[in-house]
């Protein structure tokens, strides 16, 4: 996803809070990466405040990656 974060400050802080969920969920951090960017995007478009966007998009990114797949 080009242009996810503004800049490498930013792009530091996610990749972070990206880190530490993978080690929560035992999940790659490829995977967690993709989850969390696409909810981070979604969260991003309509935020008029991004003070607390790391904290819901990694909220969402949990619950997504925890949620049982179904078949």
């Amino acid at each position: 996803m080009p242009d996810v974060y503004d800049d490498a400050e930013e792009q530091a802080r996610h990749l972070d809070a990206i880190a530490a969920l993978a080690e929560e969920t035992r999940q790659p951090i490829s995977h967690v990466k993709r989850v969390y960017e696409a909810e981070f995007t979604r969260l991003k478009a309509d935020a008029r405040i991004r003070d607390y966007l790391v904290l819901l998009a990694s909220r969402r990114a949990r619950d997504a990656l925890l949620r049982p797949r179904e078949a």
